[in-house]
């Protein structure tokens, strides 16, 4: 996808909104990764010099439900409680569907309702969006 998305707007803490719809080709299950930037030192490549970039670090996954024009509702995996005890590891490869929805850990101050909650990596208004 060429165009970089944000995050426009946190709906609870299972829901957020997305900047980009079906003008950038987005569609109903559509899986996004919300990320952070892990370091501002850029990671180069031992032979040949280059730049091979940063790395980023993942605050969230979210599935696409819903599709506008010029943005898009995703909401967070749902999960088994069975998956939900393994590792993190496990639980990130697993197949979405389940009868268990994961909270997305995103800021509490910029919920438009839903529950508060807190943990470092907070997912805020303006984190970028790519699609996996």
């Amino acid at each position: 996808m060429a165009q970089e998305m944000k995050i426009a707007k946190i709906i609870s803490t299972k829901q957020v909104i997305v900047n980009a719809g079906s003008n950038v080709g987005l569609k109903v299950g559509d899986k996004l990764e919300i990320i952070d930037k892990f370091g501002d030192d850029p990671i180069v490549d031992p032979d040949t010099g280059e730049n091979l970039g940063t790395l980023d670090l993942v605050k969230g996954n979210v599935i696409v439900s819903k599709v506008y024009p010029h943005m898009a509702i995703a909401d967070s995996l749902k999960v088994s409680s069975f998956l939900k005890a393994m590792s993190p590891e496990l639980l990130a490869s697993s197949l979405y569907g389940g009868s268990y929805q994961e909270d997305l850990n995103v800021d509490p101050s910029q919920i438009t309702g839903g529950f508060p909650q807190s943990d470092n990596q907070q997912i805020r208004i303006g984190d970028i969006v790519i699609k996996r």
